[in-house]
């Protein structure tokens, strides 16, 4: 997996630091590459890779809205066989407890922001239909 990684990666360094983690779906391990710290997620089920591809657009999706700072999606790499690899940013995950009122501040920005792009796209989407009725009224 590693040597995949470091093709994949297009990196001579790929070294693991800090311990291994295990979560409930997915195991994660940090690595030094040469152009920075990553994460890595691995899930070795079938359906891997859709489930990496859905938290990189989410995490996508986030950082367009600039309401929390989320770790950069690098890639989706398949495994031999089954499961996947999902490749980010390595973001040092320390303080939080000091900062809990201004992540909650930005969790609802971020709901805000949903809510206001929904109401956007639902008046697109009327506007939209109104014109193509007149349209083909003729």
């Amino acid at each position: 997996m590693e040597k995949l990684l470091k093709i994949e990666l297009k990196t001579s360094i790929l070294k693991a630091f800090g311990s291994a983690g295990g979560g409930y779906i997915s195991q994660g391990q940090s690595y030094e590459t040469d152009s920075g710290r990553v994460f890595v997620k691995i899930n070795h089920k079938p359906q891997a890779r859709k489930m990496f591809e859905g938290e990189m657009a989410s995490l996508e999706a986030i950082q367009k809205t600039s309401t929390l700072r989320v770790p950069q999606p690098i890639k989706v790499i398949d495994l031999p066989g089954e499961g996947a690899m999902f490749v980010m940013e390595y973001l040092k995950m320390k303080n939080l407890s000091k900062h809990p009122a201004k992540l909650g501040e930005q969790i609802a920005d971020l709901h805000l922001h949903n809510q206001k792009l929904g109401e956007k796209l639902k008046k697109e989407g009327n506007t939209v239909a109104k014109q193509g009725h007149r349209l083909f009224q003729g």
